[in-house]
This record gives C-alpha cells, sequence and structure tokens, in this order.
C-alpha cells in the first residue's frame, strides 16, 4: 500500500498551559514546551507509516535549520521525501496547549501563499499509489489539475471549515474522499449529502470528543464514538491518525464499519502522545479490513 502526501510541514514550538490566557497583559507560566515537527501534511505521513503504508511526500521547506529538523524527521521515519525551497523559510507555528486539548496557534512564520515549481514534477511519485491527499496550503492548488487527470483517488482534509469559507471551495470539489471537523460546521450531515450528490465518493467528518460521521456513494452511514483514553497529552495529530487508520482499513478491503473504528483507535493513541502520531510502541494493532 502506498500514499502520496503533497504539502504540510512546519516546526513547531509546543507550550502547555493548564489553561488558555485571556486576551489581556499577562504572565502565564508553562508546565512544559518542546520544539517539534508539525502540520497537517506531516501529522499524515508519519501516522501513515505507523500503519505500515509506504509514503512518499512532497513539501516545500526553508533552507533553514527548522527545514532541516523537520525534514530529518520524516525521513528518519521511512518518509520518502522530496521537498521545494520556500524562500520565505519553514513554517513555524507557536501553539499554546491548555490541559483540555484546546489550542492557540500562533504562526510564527507562515512561510509562502504562493510558490513556483512544476506539479508536474509529482508524477514520478504518483506510480503505484494507492490513494494522494493534497494539504490545503494555497501553492498546493497547482497540483489539483494533474490529480484530476490521474486515476488515483485524491483524499483532502479540509479541518474546521464553515460551510462557507471560499477559501476551500476548489480542494472540496477535488476531493474524491474528503475529510473536515464539525467544530465550525453544525449542519455536516446536510454537507455530507450534498457533497456525495456531488460526486465524492466517500465524505467524513469527524466530532472531537464526539467520534465521527461518515457517508459513502452507495449510500452507508456509520457514526462511530471516540475511543475513551486514560490520559489526554496532546490533541495535535488526532484527525490526521483518524485519516491514516480509516485509509490504510479502507485500501486494505475494510468496510465502513471497521475503518471507522481503526480510525477513532488510532487517533486515541495518537493524543496520548506528545507528537504527531504515537510512538512505535504506543501504536495499536489495528483490527482487520
Amino acid at each position: 500500500m502506498k500514499a502520496l502526501v503533497l504539502g504540510g510541514v512546519a516546526w513547531n514550538t509546543m507550550v502547555y498551559v493548564e489553561e488558555l490566557p485571556d486576551p489581556r497583559p499577562s504572565t502565564v507560566f508553562a508546565r512544559s514546551s518542546h520544539d517539534t515537527i508539525g502540520s497537517s501534511g506531516a501529522g499524515k505521513a508519519l501516522n501513515l507509516r505507523r500503519v505500515d503504508v509506504d509514503v512518499a511526500m512532497w513539501a516545500a521547506v526553508g533552507d533553514d535549520e527548522p527545514g532541516r529538523l523537520a525534514s530529518e524527521r520524516l525521513r528518519s521515519e521511512g518518509v520518502d521525501l522530496h521537498t521545494h525551497v520556500d524562500p520565505l523559510g519553514t513554517q513555524r507555528h507557536v501553539n499554546l496547549m491548555d490541559a483540555a486539548g484546546d489550542r492557540i496557534s500562533i504562526f510564527a512564520n507562515a512561510g509562502s501563499d504562493e510558490l513556483e515549481f512544476d506539479p508536474a514534477s509529482i508524477e514520478p511519485l504518483l506510480e503505484g499509489c494507492d490513494l494522494v491527499t493534497v494539504t490545503i496550503n494555497n501553492y498546493c492548488r497547482q497540483f489539483l489539475p494533474l490529480l484530476a487527470a490521474s486515476e488515483v483517488p485524491v483524499w483532502i482534509d479540509i479541518h474546521d471549515y464553515d460551510g462557507t469559507d471560499s477559501y476551500h471551495q476548489q480542494f472540496i470539489e477535488a476531493a474524491d474522499y474528503l475529510l473536515a471537523s464539525s467544530i465550525r460546521l453544525p449542519e455536516h450531515y446536510d454537507f455530507m449529502v450534498a457533497r456525495i450528490d456531488a460526486g465524492a465518493s466517500m465524505v467524513v467528518v469527524t466530532h472531537g470528543v464526539h467520534g465521527a460521521s461518515a457517508l459513502s456513494a452507495d449510500g452507508e452511514s456509520v457514526d462511530i464514538e471516540a475511543v475513551p483514553v486514560l490520559r489526554l497529552v496532546d490533541t495535535n495529530g488526532a484527525g490526521d491518525a483518524f485519516f491514516a487508520g480509516f485509509a490504510a482499513t479502507h485500501l486494505g478491503g475494510g468496510n465502513l464499519e471497521s475503518s471507522m473504528a481503526n480510525g477513532a483507535v488510532l487517533a486515541a493513541a495518537a493524543i496520548q502522545s506528545l507528537e504527531l502520531a504515537p510512538d512505535i510502541e504506543q501504536t495499536p494493532e489495528l483490527s482487520a479490513p
């Protein structure tokens, strides 16, 4: 099984506090902090590796120390990484995380919104892929026409889409498999039906501690509860882990219910880890498809 991940790498500073600060001048004492890899593309690549999917990745990083650290981390996990230099440097986020798992993300360096590159450069990486997932960085739009002409299913995560933001529309229309969070999408089922009617093969919406819902093009619908955890450590990477568990099971021939269940299991492991993906020894065995 092979996947191609396009875009989405950052080097982040994680700061853990009891409560997120009020919007006023103050001094806040952190429980702990550390620097580590971040962003949705990296999260998907690392979690796919945890479930033994071969991963190729194209990513924009700076010619800088954060870019080297992020690249080394991905390659050390077995990701076949191909990089394009971002002249504005590697994306850097400062994430304030409270004890409940809520987050304030400060983009210390947002990187480039536009990049010049040849989208066709990824064609060799597409060969033999069972899926390609596109991070919704603006410059990743350049890949969409090429992917539409390929036979590789396109998976796109639109995260906390609110149902109206025009930024997401091109990505939504390009997705064969669409993932979203319901945090800003209260009428998520209507959205799911609309996307299936528009031609999507599958729509999955996650609800955090309230589980997840899926709807397939053949009309099958599944709702699951979240897997309880003993200790919440860091919610970053939960959605990417769900994606990886779901995708690996689905591509392995699993039905919708088992795919959803394995997504929830891997997400639960991820939020009990300080990293985007659980440690190898903490990664659970997924149920057979």
